[in-house]
């Protein structure tokens, strides 16, 4: 039988919820993770509390993203406003839009209308994502004729 050093396993916790230095870098990375369909650097800004839900919200978001015909290039956002930091916990705010490049890589084909995002975030040893309130992406940013 294997040990796993105590020293890892405690090293390994404290990683994982070390969360962003601020509410606006938070939900930069949920988005970003979320527009290159990569989990890494996900789970630290995940709020610890509520990460396995908010990681399957993600995953099935992404499933969307990628179940559209054709899936999208990528997200596009602008500024994040942070609202009024109350009790460690502050509001975050962006517009949201997709893009599909052309098949030549070089030309946009397509962008999405911008839609809102918000996020609930709280600082516990660094800023983690509470909630994503989320347009829906099936029959808001691409047509449900659209989706597989």
């Amino acid at each position: 039988m294997v040990g796993v050093p105590a020293a890892w396993v405690l090293r390994q916790t404290m990683e994982a919820s070390r969360g962003a230095p601020s509410p606006d870098a938070a939900a930069d990375s949920y988005l970003m993770a979320l527009g290159y369909n990569t989990e890494d650097g996900l789970l630290p800004i995940l709020d610890n509390d509520h990460q396995d839900d908010l990681l399957a919200e993600w995953r099935a978001y992404r499933k969307a993203m990628d179940n559209t015909s054709p899936a999208p290039s990528r997200l596009d956002f602008g500024a994040l406003a942070v609202g009024q930091v109350v009790d460690g916990r502050a509001e975050v705010t962006t517009e949201v839009s997709a893009t599909w490049w052309g098949t030549d890589g070089r030309a946009i084909a397509y962008s999405s209308e911008e839609y809102t995002w918000r996020f609930k975030t709280r600082e516990d040893n660094g800023w983690q994502v509470v909630s994503v309130e989320a347009p829906t992406w099936c029959g808001g940013y691409v047509r449900l004729d659209a989706c597989a």
